[in-house]
């Protein structure tokens, strides 16, 4: 029985991670490079070689969800706020 509740929390569990797009800056030469990771800045120098010269920023970050094992990383999402309405100036908050 223990086995069976097991199973089915294992089942119902939700897993996701985050995934960073990485600036990669030359700041002797200027050039930018930009690498899509699981790591965060500050971690991606740990796992792969940068030069004394390159700083690491992010330009953008989202999350993938569900059953993620063995799968590619997954594409960032299209957002709604990429061009925003024009708003007209709300009357309540006009300054005298």
């Amino acid at each position: 029985m223990a086995l069976a509740i097991i199973h089915l929390l294992v089942q119902l569990a939700v897993a996701e991670y985050r995934v960073f797009e990485l600036v990669i800056t030359n700041q002797s030469t200027g050039q930018e490079r930009v690498e899509i990771s699981t790591l965060d800045p500050n971690q991606y120098p740990t796992y792969y070689p940068i030069k004394a010269e390159e700083t690491v920023t992010y330009r953008s970050t989202w999350r993938c969800r569900g059953n993620t094992s063995k799968k590619p990383v997954c594409s960032k999402p299209e957002t709604a706020d990429r061009n925003p309405p024009q708003s007209s100036p709300n009357p309540t908050l006009d300054p005298k």
